[in-house]
């Protein structure tokens, strides 16, 4: 009776929200593409797969390629479908994984799921994060899909929810053959909205078994001599409160120390009002999507799947997300490649990666905008400074690896 009602109430929300996802397609081009994926319809052709691996958006996309690595090193011949919910991380798994099917997560009726098993029939079905999809997980199972949940989370502001719907959550979880949390934290709380005990294991955290994308930015050339010598401040997957007050310090922060800034939105939707924003303050910027040979002082990375490789250029770094109460970005791309980087208070997301790296020296948190520019200013003014934190980031992210090859050890299992 549940899932007739579960059913009946997605069918309710979608019916309520098409209008508003019909005018946001054809303002954003967002949703219209994937609606028929998301729905079970495809074009490709039917085939039969090894392992189902879903993975949100780009932070679970990045995550799940140490693993697809570990599981092709032992089974090289395994075929694998990976899913998105986003669009953004539909680029990044097709880039990510050229030989995988890549398509959308099906919306969790029980029609659309059904269409996907059919179409794509999996054996074992391996979701990052904390994705519990009631249909999903019930019909997966009973069509005798091996299930797993890496990289498992419970944030401090879902765990009040999942407590109060123990009593569905509880026989949900109980058809996973593993959940592997991210720490003993999250393993308890796993337990406490309704997993069985021997399922849950600590695993550690697949994101810090980053492999950084080595390959030349596009851009290299265009942008050393935009740079011109100068020192670089990335500003990293920003949001919206975050832009509007760090470039408000932009122009004395370029003055003073002569450097260079890269600015990066976490959102394309954000790419044209933080455009207008760097206009109105009289900056001199260029946009990545339009770029103009010329003096700047700022690049607008308007562009998807290169910031990781920006890194690299950085004197110093600021994660966004975590100045405005939006759960933070993962600081571990900056910190792979070696660059010092600052975040907010609002980490929620990451608290055990923030935690890492605060506890280690290799990264600090900032109050403000204002404090974002005290860190780069000091980080531009020591070459020693930024050298030890350089190299307590790397240490960090060294110290913490593993989560990937274990995962893929119990993912191996499961296709045994």
């Amino acid at each position: 009776m549940f899932f007739v009602l579960y059913d009946a109430l997605l069918y309710f929300v979608l019916i309520v929200a098409l209008p508003y996802f019909f005018v946001i397609g054809l303002l954003r081009g967002k949703y219209l593409a994937s609606f028929p994926e998301q729905m079970g319809f495809y074009k490709t052709p039917r085939g039969a797969h090894d392992l189902w691996i879903h993975a949100v958006s780009v932070g679970e996309t990045l995550a799940a390629r140490p693993i697809v690595d570990a599981i092709l090193h032992e089974r090289p011949a395994t075929t694998i479908v990976v899913t998105t919910t986003t669009i953004t991380g539909q680029t990044q798994a097709r880039r990510l994984f050229p030989n995988a099917t890549v398509t959308y997560f099906p919306l969790d009726f029980a029609a659309s799921v059904k269409r996907f098993l059919r179409h794509h029939r999996p054996r074992v079905f391996a979701t990052l994060e904390t994705e519990i999809w009631p249909n999903t997980t019930r019909l997966a199972r009973a069509a005798g899909v091996r299930m797993l949940l890496a990289n498992g989370r419970i944030s401090d502001r879902s765990l009040p929810r999942y407590r109060f719907l123990r009593p569905l959550l509880g026989p949900i979880l109980e058809k996973y053959d593993y959940i592997l949390a991210r720490d003993d934290a999250d393993r308890e709380r796993f337990i406490e909205i309704g997993a069985p005990p021997e399922i849950v294991e600590v695993s550690g955290n697949v994101k810090f078994d980053y492999v950084a994308d080595d390959r030349p930015l596009e851009i290299a050339p265009r942008l050393l001599s935009l740079i011109a010598g100068r020192k670089v401040l990335v500003l990293g997957s920003t949001m919206q409160g975050e832009d509007e007050a760090m470039i408000g310090e932009l122009e004395r922060f370029i003055t003073e120390k002569n450097a260079f800034v890269i600015v990066a939105p976490r959102k394309p939707e954000r790419f044209d009002a933080v455009a207008a924003i760097l206009t109105g303050a009289e900056i001199r910027f260029v946009r990545r999507s339009a770029w103009s040979d010329g003096p700047a002082d700022v690049l607008l990375l308007d562009t998807l799947g290169e910031l990781s490789k920006v890194y690299r250029y950085a004197t110093a770094a600021f994660v966004g997300g975590s100045l405005v109460p939006t759960g933070g970005h993962n600081p571990i791309e900056a910190a792979a490649v070696g660059v010092p980087a600052c975040f907010g208070p609002y980490m929620s997301n990451f608290r055990e990666i923030a935690s890492a790296f605060l506890r280690d020296g290799g990264a600090v948190e900032t109050k403000s905008a204002a404090d974002v520019f005290d860190f780069a200013s000091r980080m531009f003014d020591s070459e020693a400074a930024q050298r030890e934190m350089s190299e307590r980031a790397r240490d960090t992210v060294e110290q913490n690896r593993g989560a990937a090859a274990r995962t893929a050890a119990r993912i191996l299992e499961l296709l045994a």
